[in-house]
């Protein structure tokens, strides 16, 4: 295809794409006066607010690494291997300013956007808006934090998946675990389900549930020191404690849909906190983790709506296997799930004359492709 410009300059725009820009801007602008009135001072220590979880820590860390300090603390958490603290703690370490670290995130963001929308064929406005709607994406583009890296990981392997690209699936691989083993895991176990080694392949379903009766016998056996410690620390939880206790006496089949809705959804209906949002100290697991929830059910709600919450399609079936995964986590955890909201509203966002097979791996087409097949197909029916 020849660059030309003048094609460019006298394109037409829609008057819906100038509400979207503008709402883009809106939205950006909106965020950076978050930043520097609230999150911003929270960071640095000027205010006790609680907002972007744990992402003091990890400036703590790349300062204490910066000045030469020697804290044994710091190095005995960034001493093992594989450690998903090294990259939250080199991006600050690297970065050095908070507002660079929101920069960075940002460019994430958008690198992020370009690499899913060569693999998808999706409404990138659609998308946008559906993932502004959660609190966790504006609080993960305001701070160092695991999430935005999240993003960046799963848009990198969909992207080397789209054009079977070694380097790539090593760079989202090598990412993953420095960022969050889990991820790495879900990446692993997805490439493995998909292949020729798992005869049920073509059965997603009956995948998805021998991979949970495998983890409920597993779990208990391989790490059942580490699950017990820290169900110590969580068994004050009630419900959820009930449903550690299953995980951890090879019931996980019966815990695990209850827990990854524990994630997803109970902060909408968790009436015991309620005192808690009085009290604007903890922004972090109140405020933020309910507008997180709330968005998960709208966005559920239009999939079903559209009927296009189907395991069928790869974006479902990775989502799926994540939520298995996070679940085992003893604690609740929404953040850890953000990824598979992410995938979520990729989801929803979908185009293309079948949106629940757009994302199939024998489908191997850019928007693009897309957009020009639908073409086709409104030009022989009006012919």
């Amino acid at each position: 295809m020849k660059f030309n410009l003048l094609n460019i300059l006298t394109k037409r725009i829609r008057p819906s794409s100038y509400i979207s820009f503008t709402l883009m801007i809106t939205y950006i602008c909106f965020s950076l006066f978050l930043f520097f009135q609230w999150v911003n001072p929270s960071l640095v220590g000027h205010t006790d607010l609680h907002i972007a979880a744990d992402s003091t820590t990890y400036l703590y860390f790349a300062d204490s690494l910066r000045e030469g300090r020697q804290d044994p603390l710091v190095i005995a958490a960034l001493y093992s291997f594989p450690n998903t603290l090294w990259c939250p703690v080199l991006l600050a370490l690297a970065l050095k300013s908070t507002f660079a670290i929101v920069l960075a995130n940002y460019a994430i963001f958008f690198l992020a956007l370009i690499l899913l929308k060569k693999s998808f064929c999706f409404s990138a406005w659609g998308f946008m808006g559906l993932l502004a709607l959660n609190a966790t994406t504006t609080i993960s583009l305001l701070s160092v934090n695991k999430e935005i890296i999240d993003l960046l990981v799963i848009s990198i392997f969909f992207f080397a998946r789209h054009r079977h690209h070694n380097g790539m699936y090593l760079l989202a691989f090598l990412l993953a675990l420095f960022n969050r083993f889990e991820i790495f895991l879900v990446m692993f176990l997805f490439l493995f389900l998909e292949s020729k080694f798992n005869p049920w392949h073509r059965k997603r379903f009956l995948t998805l549930v021998m991979l949970v009766v495998c983890l409920s016998v597993a779990l208990p056996l391989v790490a059942s020191g580490a699950l017990n410690a820290r169900f110590e620390e969580a068994k004050e939880g009630h419900v959820v404690a009930m449903l550690d206790f299953l995980e951890i006496h090879y019931l996980y089949i019966l815990a695990v849909i209850p827990k990854i809705a524990e994630n997803l959804f109970a902060e909408i209906v968790n009436i015991q906190k309620l005192q808690a949002y009085l009290d604007f100290s903890d922004i972090a697991n109140t405020y933020i983790v309910f507008f997180n929830n709330l968005a998960t059910a709208i966005v559920f709600a239009v999939l079903i709506r559209k009927r296009l919450f189907k395991i069928g399609t790869d974006s479902i079936y990775f989502a799926a296997i994540g939520w298995i995964i996070m679940a085992i986590s003893l604690v609740i955890q929404p953040r850890y799930f953000y990824f598979a909201y992410v995938l979520l509203c990729l989801q929803a966002a979908q185009t293309g004359s079948d949106k629940s097979e757009t994302d199939m791996p024998h489908q191997k087409r850019d928007c693009k492709d897309c957009d020009a097949s639908l073409l086709n197909h409104k030009e022989a029916t009006l012919g």
